[in-house]
Protein backbone atom coordinates (compact mmCIF):
# COMPACT_ATOMS: atom_id res chain seq x y z
CA UNK A 1 0.00 0.00 0.00
CA UNK A 2 1.23 3.82 -1.21
CA UNK A 3 0.70 5.24 2.29
CA UNK A 4 -0.48 8.69 1.82
CA UNK A 5 -0.10 11.39 4.26
CA UNK A 6 -2.36 13.85 5.99
CA UNK A 7 0.59 16.75 4.53
CA UNK A 8 0.05 15.64 1.20
CA UNK A 9 -3.36 15.97 1.33
CA UNK A 10 -3.28 19.50 2.52
CA UNK A 11 -0.12 20.35 -0.06
CA UNK A 12 -2.50 19.73 -2.82
CA UNK A 13 -5.35 21.23 -1.02
CA UNK A 14 -5.93 23.35 1.80
CA UNK A 15 -9.56 23.11 2.34
CA UNK A 16 -9.39 18.95 2.28
CA UNK A 17 -9.04 17.46 6.45
CA UNK A 18 -8.11 14.35 6.65
CA UNK A 19 -10.43 12.24 9.14
CA UNK A 20 -10.19 9.18 11.01
CA UNK A 21 -14.03 8.00 10.74
CA UNK A 22 -13.94 8.31 6.70
CA UNK A 23 -10.51 6.66 6.78
CA UNK A 24 -12.46 4.05 8.66
CA UNK A 25 -14.82 3.54 6.60
CA UNK A 26 -12.75 3.94 3.16
CA UNK A 27 -10.47 0.96 4.30
CA UNK A 28 -13.76 -1.48 5.22
CA UNK A 29 -15.04 -0.89 1.59
CA UNK A 30 -11.69 -1.46 0.33
CA UNK A 31 -11.32 -4.77 2.48
CA UNK A 32 -14.91 -5.52 0.68
CA UNK A 33 -13.87 -4.52 -3.06
CA UNK A 34 -12.17 -8.17 -3.47
CA UNK A 35 -12.80 -7.76 -7.19
CA UNK A 36 -11.37 -4.59 -9.68
CA UNK A 37 -15.23 -4.41 -11.00
CA UNK A 38 -16.53 -4.52 -7.61
CA UNK A 39 -19.48 -1.87 -7.02
CA UNK A 40 -19.69 0.67 -4.50
CA UNK A 41 -23.60 0.16 -2.88
CA UNK A 42 -25.54 2.21 -0.77
CA UNK A 43 -25.76 -0.37 1.45
CA UNK A 44 -22.58 -0.66 1.52
CA UNK A 45 -21.39 2.99 1.91
CA UNK A 46 -24.06 2.95 4.87
CA UNK A 47 -22.58 -0.10 6.74
CA UNK A 48 -19.11 1.14 6.30
CA UNK A 49 -20.32 4.37 7.38
CA UNK A 50 -22.13 3.64 10.64
CA UNK A 51 -19.51 0.75 11.71
CA UNK A 52 -16.94 3.84 11.78
CA UNK A 53 -19.23 6.05 13.41
CA UNK A 54 -18.25 8.97 10.86
CA UNK A 55 -21.72 11.19 11.59
CA UNK A 56 -22.50 12.62 7.79
CA UNK A 57 -23.64 11.23 4.53
CA UNK A 58 -20.31 11.08 3.03
CA UNK A 59 -19.36 10.16 -0.69
CA UNK A 60 -17.05 7.76 -1.76
CA UNK A 61 -14.99 7.43 -5.28
CA UNK A 62 -13.22 4.69 -6.28
CA UNK A 63 -10.27 3.98 -9.24
CA UNK A 64 -7.85 1.45 -10.13
CA UNK A 65 -4.19 2.39 -10.39
CA UNK A 66 -1.92 0.47 -12.27
CA UNK A 67 1.48 1.46 -10.43
CA UNK A 68 -0.49 1.32 -6.82
CA UNK A 69 -0.19 5.44 -6.35
CA UNK A 70 -3.33 6.81 -5.78
CA UNK A 71 -5.08 8.69 -8.69
CA UNK A 72 -5.07 12.14 -8.91
CA UNK A 73 -8.59 11.84 -10.40
CA UNK A 74 -10.26 11.06 -7.52
CA UNK A 75 -8.91 13.76 -5.61
CA UNK A 76 -9.87 16.42 -8.52
CA UNK A 77 -13.25 15.20 -8.37
CA UNK A 78 -13.56 16.74 -4.78
CA UNK A 79 -14.84 19.90 -4.55
CA UNK A 80 -12.18 22.62 -3.98
CA UNK A 81 -14.09 25.09 -3.02
CA UNK A 82 -15.40 24.06 0.16
CA UNK A 83 -14.00 22.72 3.45
CA UNK A 84 -14.59 19.17 3.10
CA UNK A 85 -13.35 15.95 5.16
CA UNK A 86 -11.53 13.24 3.91
CA UNK A 87 -10.44 9.53 4.08
CA UNK A 88 -8.60 7.00 2.08
CA UNK A 89 -7.20 3.38 1.68
CA UNK A 90 -5.97 1.04 -0.77
CA UNK A 91 -6.23 -2.27 -1.66
CA UNK A 92 -2.95 -4.05 -3.65
CA UNK A 93 -3.41 -6.44 -6.09
CA UNK A 94 -1.40 -8.79 -7.77
CA UNK A 95 -0.38 -7.34 -10.74
CA UNK A 96 1.67 -4.28 -8.81
CA UNK A 97 -1.18 -1.67 -9.06
CA UNK A 98 -4.05 -1.06 -6.58
CA UNK A 99 -7.85 -0.04 -5.77
CA UNK A 100 -8.46 2.91 -4.28
CA UNK A 101 -11.53 4.42 -2.46
CA UNK A 102 -11.56 7.99 -1.47
CA UNK A 103 -14.58 9.24 0.90
CA UNK A 104 -15.43 13.00 1.54
CA UNK A 105 -18.12 15.23 2.90
CA UNK A 106 -18.77 18.99 2.74
CA UNK A 107 -18.18 20.12 6.79
CA UNK A 108 -21.16 21.62 7.49
CA UNK A 109 -21.50 22.88 11.31
CA UNK A 110 -20.18 21.05 14.16
CA UNK A 111 -21.99 18.34 16.15
CA UNK A 112 -21.31 17.58 20.21
CA UNK A 113 -19.77 14.45 20.05
CA UNK A 114 -22.14 11.04 20.58
CA UNK A 115 -21.36 7.46 21.67
CA UNK A 116 -22.30 4.84 18.69
CA UNK A 117 -24.01 2.66 20.65
CA UNK A 118 -26.77 3.06 23.71
CA UNK A 119 -28.56 1.09 25.56
CA UNK A 120 -32.37 0.46 25.90
CA UNK A 121 -34.62 3.50 27.14
CA UNK A 122 -31.39 5.38 27.53
CA UNK A 123 -31.65 9.53 26.23
CA UNK A 124 -29.04 11.79 25.11
CA UNK A 125 -28.24 15.14 24.24
CA UNK A 126 -28.03 16.33 20.38
CA UNK A 127 -26.35 19.79 20.10
CA UNK A 128 -25.52 21.14 16.65
CA UNK A 129 -23.76 24.58 16.30
CA UNK A 130 -23.34 26.55 12.79
CA UNK A 131 -26.57 25.56 11.25
CA UNK A 132 -29.16 28.25 10.47
CA UNK A 133 -32.74 25.99 10.25
CA UNK A 134 -31.66 22.70 11.76
CA UNK A 135 -35.15 19.79 11.20
CA UNK A 136 -34.19 17.26 13.03
CA UNK A 137 -35.23 13.57 11.79
CA UNK A 138 -35.01 10.20 13.52
CA UNK A 139 -35.97 7.13 11.90
CA UNK A 140 -36.68 3.96 14.55
CA UNK A 141 -35.86 0.06 13.67
CA UNK A 142 -39.66 -0.54 13.48
CA UNK A 143 -39.66 1.04 10.31
CA UNK A 144 -41.38 4.68 11.79
CA UNK A 145 -40.22 7.87 11.29
CA UNK A 146 -40.51 11.32 13.25
CA UNK A 147 -39.37 14.85 13.10
CA UNK A 148 -38.62 16.37 16.63
CA UNK A 149 -38.05 20.39 16.87
CA UNK A 150 -34.80 21.77 16.99
CA UNK A 151 -32.97 24.76 17.69
CA UNK A 152 -29.58 25.52 16.76
CA UNK A 153 -26.93 26.19 19.85
CA UNK A 154 -29.27 24.32 22.28
CA UNK A 155 -28.76 20.41 23.01
CA UNK A 156 -32.27 18.57 22.25
CA UNK A 157 -32.73 15.84 24.95
CA UNK A 158 -33.19 12.52 22.72
CA UNK A 159 -35.87 10.22 24.62
CA UNK A 160 -37.22 8.08 21.76
CA UNK A 161 -34.80 4.60 21.97
CA UNK A 162 -37.11 2.23 23.48
CA UNK A 163 -37.19 -0.28 20.51
CA UNK A 164 -33.79 -2.48 20.50
CA UNK A 165 -32.13 -1.88 16.62
CA UNK A 166 -30.24 0.59 14.44
CA UNK A 167 -31.71 4.02 14.95
CA UNK A 168 -30.96 6.52 11.76
CA UNK A 169 -30.86 10.52 13.13
CA UNK A 170 -30.96 12.86 10.49
CA UNK A 171 -30.33 16.87 10.72
CA UNK A 172 -31.22 18.83 7.89
CA UNK A 173 -30.22 22.28 7.28
CA UNK A 174 -32.68 23.91 4.97
CA UNK A 175 -32.31 22.00 1.99
CA UNK A 176 -28.49 20.06 2.71
CA UNK A 177 -28.68 16.99 4.56
CA UNK A 178 -26.20 18.15 7.44
CA UNK A 179 -25.55 15.19 9.63
CA UNK A 180 -26.62 11.20 8.86
CA UNK A 181 -25.56 8.90 11.31
CA UNK A 182 -26.77 5.56 13.38
CA UNK A 183 -26.96 4.94 17.09
CA UNK A 184 -27.37 1.27 17.52
CA UNK A 185 -29.64 0.43 20.61
CA UNK A 186 -28.42 -2.89 22.40
CA UNK A 187 -27.82 -4.41 18.87
CA UNK A 188 -24.21 -3.58 16.86
CA UNK A 189 -23.50 -2.56 13.12
CA UNK A 190 -24.28 -5.64 10.80
CA UNK A 191 -21.46 -6.73 9.37
CA UNK A 192 -19.40 -5.57 6.31
CA UNK A 193 -19.73 -7.62 3.03
CA UNK A 194 -18.09 -8.28 -0.10
CA UNK A 195 -18.87 -5.27 -3.10
CA UNK A 196 -21.14 -6.87 -5.50
CA UNK A 197 -20.04 -7.05 -9.09
CA UNK A 198 -21.41 -5.12 -12.02
CA UNK A 199 -25.78 -4.74 -13.18
CA UNK A 200 -27.32 -5.05 -16.00
CA UNK A 201 -28.66 -1.65 -17.51
CA UNK A 202 -32.09 -0.78 -15.33
CA UNK A 203 -35.70 -1.57 -16.29
CA UNK A 204 -37.33 2.37 -15.09
CA UNK A 205 -40.72 0.88 -15.61
CA UNK A 206 -40.08 -2.33 -13.29
CA UNK A 207 -38.31 0.28 -10.79
CA UNK A 208 -40.80 2.58 -10.85
CA UNK A 209 -43.56 -0.22 -9.94
CA UNK A 210 -41.43 -1.86 -7.40
CA UNK A 211 -41.02 1.14 -5.62
CA UNK A 212 -44.14 1.63 -5.86
CA UNK A 213 -45.44 -1.29 -4.06
CA UNK A 214 -42.92 -1.00 -1.78
CA UNK A 215 -44.76 2.08 -0.81
CA UNK A 216 -47.68 0.64 0.07
CA UNK A 217 -46.12 -2.13 1.92
CA UNK A 218 -43.90 0.02 4.06
CA UNK A 219 -47.61 1.80 4.59
CA UNK A 220 -49.69 -1.03 5.54
CA UNK A 221 -46.62 -2.34 7.61
CA UNK A 222 -46.86 0.71 9.77
CA UNK A 223 -50.38 0.79 10.13
CA UNK A 224 -51.61 3.43 7.04
CA UNK A 225 -53.51 3.05 4.40
CA UNK A 226 -52.05 2.05 1.30
CA UNK A 227 -52.14 5.07 -1.51
CA UNK A 228 -54.24 4.84 -4.87
CA UNK A 229 -52.52 4.88 -7.76
CA UNK A 230 -52.77 8.57 -9.91
CA UNK A 231 -52.29 7.90 -13.31
CA UNK A 232 -53.45 11.63 -14.65
CA UNK A 233 -50.06 12.88 -13.51
CA UNK A 234 -47.50 10.33 -14.68
CA UNK A 235 -46.98 11.91 -17.77
CA UNK A 236 -45.26 14.96 -15.31
CA UNK A 237 -44.05 12.54 -13.07
CA UNK A 238 -41.78 10.55 -15.93
CA UNK A 239 -40.90 13.81 -17.30
CA UNK A 240 -38.98 15.29 -14.56
CA UNK A 241 -37.39 11.81 -13.44
CA UNK A 242 -35.85 11.91 -17.58
CA UNK A 243 -34.89 15.40 -16.98
CA UNK A 244 -33.00 14.70 -13.39
CA UNK A 245 -31.59 11.59 -15.76
CA UNK A 246 -30.41 14.01 -18.46
CA UNK A 247 -28.61 16.33 -15.75
CA UNK A 248 -27.57 14.01 -13.47
CA UNK A 249 -28.97 16.19 -10.85
CA UNK A 250 -31.38 14.88 -7.82
CA UNK A 251 -33.29 17.61 -7.23
CA UNK A 252 -37.27 18.41 -6.53
CA UNK A 253 -36.82 21.03 -9.04
CA UNK A 254 -34.00 23.56 -11.00
CA UNK A 255 -33.28 25.49 -13.42
CA UNK A 256 -34.14 22.96 -16.62
CA UNK A 257 -36.04 20.68 -14.53
CA UNK A 258 -39.27 22.23 -12.97
CA UNK A 259 -40.68 20.24 -11.00
CA UNK A 260 -43.92 18.25 -10.98
CA UNK A 261 -46.02 20.58 -8.77
CA UNK A 262 -45.61 23.35 -11.12
CA UNK A 263 -45.88 21.09 -14.29
CA UNK A 264 -49.08 19.95 -12.89
CA UNK A 265 -50.05 23.29 -11.95
CA UNK A 266 -50.03 24.44 -15.67
CA UNK A 267 -52.59 21.54 -16.86
CA UNK A 268 -54.57 20.49 -13.80
CA UNK A 269 -57.49 21.69 -11.21
CA UNK A 270 -57.10 22.49 -7.96
CA UNK A 271 -53.97 21.84 -7.07
CA UNK A 272 -52.84 18.71 -5.05
CA UNK A 273 -50.62 19.45 -2.09
CA UNK A 274 -47.44 17.15 -3.21
CA UNK A 275 -44.99 15.27 -0.68
CA UNK A 276 -42.39 14.52 -3.20
CA UNK A 277 -39.33 11.91 -3.09
CA UNK A 278 -36.18 11.61 -5.41
CA UNK A 279 -33.78 9.46 -5.57
CA UNK A 280 -30.88 8.11 -8.20
CA UNK A 281 -29.33 4.28 -7.68
CA UNK A 282 -28.47 1.26 -9.84
CA UNK A 283 -31.60 -0.14 -9.12
CA UNK A 284 -34.77 -0.66 -6.90
CA UNK A 285 -33.19 -2.39 -4.32
CA UNK A 286 -30.56 0.33 -4.16
CA UNK A 287 -32.98 2.73 -4.67
CA UNK A 288 -35.29 1.86 -1.57
CA UNK A 289 -32.22 1.48 0.83
CA UNK A 290 -31.60 5.04 0.11
CA UNK A 291 -34.96 6.04 1.09
CA UNK A 292 -35.57 4.28 3.88
CA UNK A 293 -31.93 5.12 5.12
CA UNK A 294 -32.96 8.96 5.11
CA UNK A 295 -35.31 9.59 7.74
CA UNK A 296 -36.69 12.35 6.52
CA UNK A 297 -37.34 10.54 3.35
CA UNK A 298 -39.17 8.10 4.89
CA UNK A 299 -41.24 10.41 7.10
CA UNK A 300 -42.75 11.32 4.07
CA UNK A 301 -43.39 8.42 3.17
CA UNK A 302 -45.71 7.81 5.30
CA UNK A 303 -47.45 10.79 4.68
CA UNK A 304 -51.05 10.37 7.28
CA UNK A 305 -52.92 12.73 5.14
CA UNK A 306 -51.85 11.29 1.77
CA UNK A 307 -53.88 9.55 -0.55
CA UNK A 308 -52.75 8.84 -3.86
CA UNK A 309 -48.77 7.81 -5.29
CA UNK A 310 -47.45 8.42 -8.96
CA UNK A 311 -43.83 7.17 -9.52
CA UNK A 312 -42.18 7.87 -12.72
CA UNK A 313 -38.59 6.81 -13.39
CA UNK A 314 -36.01 7.17 -16.03
CA UNK A 315 -32.61 5.88 -16.79
CA UNK A 316 -29.84 8.09 -16.93
CA UNK A 317 -28.09 8.31 -20.88
CA UNK A 318 -24.79 6.50 -19.48
CA UNK A 319 -22.73 3.35 -19.43
CA UNK A 320 -23.38 2.39 -16.87
CA UNK A 321 -26.76 4.10 -15.82
CA UNK A 322 -28.41 5.51 -12.63
CA UNK A 323 -31.96 5.32 -12.53
CA UNK A 324 -34.14 8.16 -11.11
CA UNK A 325 -37.01 7.45 -9.67
CA UNK A 326 -39.50 10.82 -8.14
CA UNK A 327 -42.40 9.38 -5.84
CA UNK A 328 -45.20 11.92 -5.55
CA UNK A 329 -47.38 10.92 -2.34
CA UNK A 330 -50.40 13.63 -2.83
CA UNK A 331 -53.39 14.85 -1.31
CA UNK A 332 -56.24 16.85 -2.52
CA UNK A 333 -57.86 19.23 -0.25
CA UNK A 334 -60.03 20.79 -2.51
CA UNK A 335 -60.65 17.92 -4.62
CA UNK A 336 -59.02 15.69 -7.09
CA UNK A 337 -57.34 17.79 -9.86
CA UNK A 338 -58.70 17.17 -13.11
CA UNK A 339 -57.52 18.57 -17.02
CA UNK A 340 -58.14 22.46 -17.58
CA UNK A 341 -60.16 23.05 -20.32
CA UNK A 342 -58.45 25.62 -22.30
CA UNK A 343 -60.99 27.54 -25.03
CA UNK A 344 -60.13 28.31 -28.55
CA UNK A 345 -59.22 32.03 -29.25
Amino acid sequence: MVELRAEDIGGLNANLHPDAGLRAAAEELTAGATRVEARLTPGAMRVALGRSGYPRDARFLRAHSPDATIPRALLDAIPSQIDVDIGWASRPDATGGATWIVGWAPRIGTLDPLPRDIVLDQGLPLRTDGLKEPRLFIGSPDGRAQELAMTDGTARWLDVFHVPGEYRVEVVDGDRVAYLFSLYVDAGPEAAAPLPGPTERPDANAVAADLAARVNDLRVRTGLAALRPFSRFEPETIAQAACLASTGEVAHSSARCPGVPAMAERSYHPRARHHEDVVAADNSEESWERLFDSPGHRLNLLCASCTHLTVGAATEPTDPARVFTVIELMEFPEGEPVPIIRGRR
